[in-house]
């Protein structure tokens, strides 16, 4: 009877775990920039936390979810602001954007007017890589390039969203998440080894 008062929680968690991703459509935009908020590029590799999407009602409606990044890579920041003359700077011909922050809906990628790279796609369910295809078009030193994270679109029935704050990973390559599919795996293997740590205690009490 414990047991079962303690499986129950635990299998509703992992239901909710598998279908929190359903068919919807939240997205990341590419875009040239003016933005609510801004952030300075200094590594390949780089996390940025608390970063405002549509859902957030401190962004103004015309910038509502965009965001500035700036490739400061290679390059001096002096007063959060990028030297272009500093250092010898590092031009990105691909940019994959990492959603490190659990959100609902089936993600999708997109190109907006002004977007220095020229391809979208979807990497992951929690990704998308922003490419230049033709190496003509490109984020150069000092450049500044928008991410805009949107809601659903005209999707019929659609409810997919960004929480208001997200975190996010830029890098050359897609950073795996783990998917909802693989925690329910992980969390019936978790069950498993539960249930039969606890026969075991009851055959050692009956003993």
């Amino acid at each position: 009877m414990k047991i079962t008062r303690l499986l129950l929680p635990t299998f509703i968690l992992l239901v909710a775990a598998s279908s929190a991703f359903p068919d919807s459509d939240p997205k990341i935009v590419m875009g040239g920039g003016g933005s609510c908020q801004s952030f300075v590029e200094t590594s390949l590799t780089q996390t940025f936390d608390n970063v405002k999407t549509a859902s957030n009602p401190l962004c103004p409606p015309g910038e509502a979810g965009v965001v500035d990044f700036t490739n400061c890579i290679g390059l001096e920041v002096i007063d959060a602001t990028c030297s272009p003359t500093s250092g010898d700077g590092r031009t990105l011909d691909i940019q994959v954007v990492n959603v490190d922050t659990p959100f609902t809906g089936a993600l999708s990628c997109a190109l907006g007017p002004g977007s220095p790279l020229n391809t979208a796609s979807l990497s992951s369910p929690t990704s998308c890589t922003f490419q230049d295809v033709t190496l003509l078009e490109s984020i150069g030193p000092g450049s500044t390039y928008s991410l805009s994270f949107l809601p659903c679109g005209e999707t019929p029935n659609c409810s997919g969203n960004f929480p208001p704050l997200i975190d996010i990973t830029l890098a050359p390559t897609v950073i795996p998440a783990p998917e909802p599919a693989s925690v329910l795996l992980l969390g019936v293997g978790l069950m498993g080894l539960l249930v039969g740590s606890r026969s075991r205690g009851l055959r050692k009490q009956t003993a």
